[in-house]
């Protein structure tokens, strides 16, 4: 059975323009979107993909990472 592995593309939208902003290929991911509203509450979407052990060393780096924690 082959490895599963995943691609995520990543657009910026303004107007008709998109911009790839990201373009990566990987065995796992975590994935969040969010969308601010008038009161400057952000609304998020999350979703992710992969073998658990992998996904919990992710979930960990982006812990430990004070810029992505914040």
């Amino acid at each position: 059975m082959p490895e599963l592995s995943y691609r995520i593309v990543c657009y910026e939208l303004e107007g008709d323009t998109e911009t790839v902003i990201l373009d990566t290929t990987a065995r796992a991911f975590i994935a969040i979107t969010g969308t601010l509203d008038e009161n400057g509450t952000m609304h998020g979407k999350g979703t992710h993909a992969g073998p658990l052990p992998l996904l919990k060393r992710i979930a960990r780096l982006i812990a430990d990472d004070d810029q992505l924690a914040s």
